[in-house]
């Protein structure tokens, strides 16, 4: 039996790496008005923080967690999720938190750079890991910016030359950055099977920063007794703006319902 629709758990999402709540920006009101009741937090230290002041991976969970956990004496349980590295970090506190956590949404989640799109600079990047030299780069960000759809493609790049940041993320991301994204990866890849609610994962076929092929072989492995892959068959890497963001939709309002239910 499907719950009424102010019966649905609250959903939480996490936006990609430095960029901010507006990623989920064509989304929003379509869950609403289905009675998806979500909300896009900022996290301090990770949403356009774009300094090359050394991040940490560590207090961007903090972080998170801090907003988890506030308000939450009833321990009632949400669903936790996130779009790209926020998938991993929504992961990385679905692990930590001390407050119930009913299920776990990653859409396009990044555990390897390993994509199509990736420019040699990027590939370079372990060289400024080791040596130290990251803190004195970043990596700016290039068309097709995770979208396919050509309209929308337009609009990114008149909102990054405009103010240097758009839906996609912001212009460029310090290396410092993608260096503690990666820690963070790394971390959430070896415990992910702990998680032990239901999980659900979105991910490309044409995704140009993560393969479909990685994300498969991750999902593959994981010996969850509830877990699911939605392939998308339009679509770059940023689904919730793609072609494919009504889709994104749909699968995040059925698997709220399907979850929630679970709970009723």
């Amino acid at each position: 039996m499907v719950p009424p629709e102010n019966a649905n758990l609250p959903l939480v999402l996490f936006h990609g790496l430095l960029s901010s709540p507006q990623e989920f920006g064509l989304i929003t009101h379509w869950l609403r008005n289905r009675g998806v009741h979500h909300s896009v937090p900022v996290v301090d230290g990770y949403t356009l923080a774009t300094s090359l002041l050394a991040p940490n991976w560590r207090n961007w969970r903090r972080a998170a967690l801090d907003l988890l956990e506030t308000d939450s004496e009833d321990e009632s349980p949400i669903i936790l999720g996130g779009l790209c590295m926020g998938g991993v970090l929504a992961a990385a506190a679905a692990l930590k938190t001390r407050r119930r956590i009913a299920g776990v949404v990653l859409m396009s989640p990044t555990f390897v750079y390993d994509g199509w799109g990736l420019s040699k600079i990027r590939r370079l990047r372990q060289l400024g890991y080791w040596t130290g030299l990251d803190r004195f780069f970043s990596v700016s960000e290039r068309e097709p910016y995770g979208v396919k759809n050509e309209r929308m493609r337009r609009w990114i790049i008149k909102d990054l030359q405009d103010r240097q940041s758009s839906a996609a993320g912001p212009a460029r991301i310090p290396l410092t950055a993608v260096r503690e994204g990666e820690r963070m990866m790394a971390e959430v890849r070896t415990h992910l099977e702990q998680i032990n609610c239901p999980l659900l994962i979105m991910h490309a076929r044409e995704d140009e920063i993560t393969s479909l092929r990685s994300v498969d072989a991750l999902f593959e492995s994981l010996r969850l007794k509830d877990k699911e892959l939605a392939v998308l068959e339009n679509s770059y890497h940023m689904i919730t703006i793609d072609n494919d963001r009504h889709q994104v939709a749909r699968l995040l309002e059925q698997f709220v319902r399907k979850v929630s239910a679970a709970h009723a």
